[in-house]
């Protein structure tokens, strides 16, 4: 299920990405500027996908209103600790993106949706219902921003595919990482593969 894998992700999400920090900064601003050229009159701001706070921290510390809400318990909590490591104020739920207009009923300025996370959903019924709900998020003249992995670029024939993450240092250990994406049609399942390697015997954590 997707919330049991970004639960078991969310303590070391970061580490998908050679610099976390780095890149959390290059969204940030790609976004403030979009939202800053679009809709100029933007103060409050809704991420329905959160995670651990990827664009949300760095939008809200830009002195954007930001609210955030995120399907998985666990990304929901690293983003609370990492907001309160920086004493930024935001509020954050737990909530499917097909739902958050139950759980945020007034509208905001701009609604994002970002890190490919509408592909999660797996039927044109629920992406409708998805953008439903951030259509009733959003208030009049307000805007959606989504960002999607171009799948058209993607060979997707039926099979297991290795996607390298690369590999960590983190406290003199080495971690090795990839995933695997195994393909039945135009659905995948992926899992997340850490080989941890201290110079003794190598451990391998698989979150799926």
């Amino acid at each position: 299920m997707t919330e049991a894998y970004y639960d078991e992700l969310a303590p070391l999400y970061h580490l998908i990405y050679p610099d976390w920090a780095q890149h959390a900064a290059q969204q940030v601003a790609a976004l403030d500027s979009l939202i800053r050229e679009t809709w100029p009159q933007t103060h409050t701001l809704l991420d329905v996908a959160c995670g651990i706070g990827t664009q949300a921290l760095g939008l809200a510390e830009c002195g954007y209103q930001v609210a955030a809400s995120d399907i998985s318990a666990g990304a929901v909590a690293r983003l609370e600790r990492e907001a309160a490591a920086r004493t930024l104020v935001l509020d954050a739920r737990v909530a499917d993106m097909r739902a958050v207009a139950q759980v945020w009923p007034h509208p905001f300025d701009v609604v994002i949706a970002c890190d490919n996370a509408i592909p999660h959903l797996l039927s044109d019924e629920d992406i409708l219902t998805a953008l439903r709900a951030f259509l009733h998020c959003t208030r009049p003249g307000g805007g959606c921003i989504l960002s999607v992995r171009d799948y058209a670029q993607i060979a997707r024939e039926d099979g297991v595919r290795l996607v390298p993450r690369g590999v960590r240092m983190v406290d003199g250990q080495q971690i090795i990482m990839f995933d695997t994406w195994t393909f039945s049609g135009a659905i995948y399942e992926m899992a997340t593969y850490m080989v941890r390697d201290d110079g003794t015997t190598p451990q391998v954590q698989c979150i799926r």
